[in-house]
């Protein structure tokens, strides 16, 4: 099909993306004991530079390491940063246009092991124990000097993490019930991403760029997207009104997904269980563009692939990544394309898209061999199209 809109240049804050497609941030599992990058980070990190995306997202890098998820995720120090200049030179030699960006988070409940984080009904433990105020000041801090660190080294901005359950998410919750600044009403909840944003702010460059992941429905009891601690029906009053108080103060993107790690995956990374679940990330996505100006990347565009899906539309033409890609773009439902899984399956798709080569791209089927690895703390990568990988899930 004719691509109109992907190929087309974007402003974001003070820089220019050069085309739509996102790479969003998949964690790889692959650093060293350091938390720095090894050989296995930089083939991952070239091979998309390679494919000369709009923006590459480095995977969710943790602001200290007692609150990783994983024992071989990134995270960034003072000692260790000039490991990632490197990595952002690497990817800068490769695709000089193409915006690299972090995506700064703090695991909050899903750290191992298992940080103190606020309490909410949905809870894996009964013996949860909230952060202390003093604590939770440290977590905003330790955001802050993340950020300013991945300044330090050239990277052209970050993405503030508060989704898919991670620490930042858990405190928009209306389930948040902390009896300090932090919880409680709707100004308390947003407090602790507030004082993020302005630390970082005011600390980084003013051409930096400063964006945020938000689940705007996480389908959880108290969670995102819902009404009260005890709800569990849609509602994304709330939810909108973040999106225009972030715009507000001056964030230059959203970077919208759904779901909560721990609890749905189905609806944070649809297959072909519930592809329909494709459909409510656009709807999700829409529902934040229509209240705000500034630009949004929208999701779920792994699992249509080329249209050999179970997605309920007319031809396998228009069940596809590209045609749904183009009709959000030109609707002005979506400003960028974030795809995850399928830069795992084949991190080339973009440049073979732009070669007018479709047929050659190694389409993700979302079997979900990429996530299983994640979730036994391997090295993460396509399990349909890289043997090693496929015999690494058999082993397991």
């Amino acid at each position: 099909m004719e691509i109109k809109y992907l190929f087309t240049e974007l402003q974001i804050g003070k820089k220019v993306v050069p085309n739509r497609f996102i790479f969003q941030a998949t964690e790889t599992n692959n650093c060293d004991a350091a938390s720095c990058p090894t050989a296995e980070t930089y083939s991952v990190y070239t091979a998309r530079a390679a494919s000369k995306p709009g923006m590459i997202f480095i995977e969710s890098i943790d602001t200290s390491y007692d609150c990783q998820a994983r024992s071989n995720r990134m995270v960034i120090t003072q000692k260790n940063k000039g490991c990632y200049r490197d990595l952002v030179k690497a990817i800068k030699d490769i695709s000089p246009q193409t915006l690299v960006l972090f995506q700064i988070s703090h695991a909050g409940r899903l750290s191992d092991p298992q940080f103190r984080e606020p309490k909410y009904p949905y809870s894996r433990s009964a013996t949860e124990i909230a952060m202390s105020t003093a604590e939770v000041k440290k977590a905003v801090a330790d955001f802050i000097q993340a950020a300013l660190l991945v300044a330090e080294i050239g990277a052209d901005g970050v993405d503030l993490k508060q989704a898919h359950g991670f620490l930042a998410g858990d405190f928009l919750h209306p389930g948040n019930m902390r009896n300090d600044a932090y919880g409680g009403s709707f100004e308390n909840r947003i407090r602790f991403f507030s004082e993020i944003f302005q630390g970082v702010k005011a600390a980084c460059p003013a051409d930096f760029i400063i964006g945020t992941r938000i689940s705007p429905y996480e389908g959880i009891p108290g969670g995102c997207g819902t009404a009260a601690r005890d709800q569990v029906i849609e509602d994304l009053r709330e939810m909108k009104e973040w999106a225009r108080r972030l715009e507000a103060m001056g964030v230059d993107f959203i970077n919208v997904s759904a779901g909560y790690a721990n609890a749905n995956l189905e609806i944070l990374m649809p297959t072909a269980v519930f592809p329909e679940g494709v459909y409510r990330h656009f709807s999700w996505t829409k529902a934040i563009k229509d209240v705000v100006n500034i630009p949004v990347i929208g999701s779920g565009y792994t699992h249509p692939a080329n249209g050999a899906n179970t997605l309920c539309a007319e031809s396998d033409a228009k069940r596809s990544m590209l045609y749904f890609a183009e009709e959000n773009l030109k609707n002005n439902t979506v400003d960028l394309v974030g795809v995850g899984r399928q830069a795992i399956a084949d991190p080339l798709f973009v440049q073979k898209l732009r070669e007018g080569r479709a047929e050659d791209i190694c389409w993700c089927d979302t079997c979900s061999g990429c996530g299983m690895l994640l979730g036994m703390n391997k090295i993460v990568g396509c399990v349909k199209y890289n043997k090693k990988f496929a015999d690494l899930l058999a082993s397991c």
